[in-house]
């Protein structure tokens, strides 16, 4: 295996583990502000918050190789263009589950402490972007990409 190839599996397992631990912590401080997670016990609450997790990780790597795809790179230079349409699909693929799941299929609900921004939660609105930088700068240093 050549070095690119190292460097490659490196970037995107740490893009995957720290996306997923970067969004446990998050989902977990923000079940604060949805109904009913405050009433789970920790057997039920955990999981849950494992298992968005690791969907929230397949997002961002999904929104990665998504990305690469107009930047016509594997591994993008996080320049203002790429970030942008990273962050800005991130905010809508959030905006559009959030949206959907509250307002129509009414899977969850939020208490009166949440901040709404466009009709949904504005920390569910922010995660995926938020998490998903960070990460990409953890596995750019990680994989030893330089950032500019």
């Amino acid at each position: 295996m050549n070095g690119d190839a190292r460097h490659h599996i490196v970037f995107f397992t740490v893009l995957y583990l720290s996306a997923f631990l970067l969004n446990f912590f998050w989902e977990s401080g923000q079940g604060l502000l949805y109904i009913a997670h405050q009433e789970f016990a920790a057997r039920v609450y955990v999981p849950m918050m494992a298992q968005m997790s690791l969907l929230d990780a397949l997002s961002i790597t999904g929104l990665y190789l998504l990305t690469s795809l107009f930047a016509r790179s594997l591994v993008w230079r996080p320049d203002v263009r790429n970030l942008a349409l990273f962050s800005l699909s991130g905010a809508f693929g959030a905006w559009s589950v959030e949206y959907v799941s509250v307002n129509f299929l009414h899977i969850w609900a939020y208490t009166s402490g949440m901040p709404m921004l466009f009709m949904v939660g504005l920390s569910p609105l922010l995660q995926l972007s938020i998490t998903g930088l960070v990460s990409i700068f953890i596995a750019r240093g990680s994989a030893g990409f330089t950032n500019e």
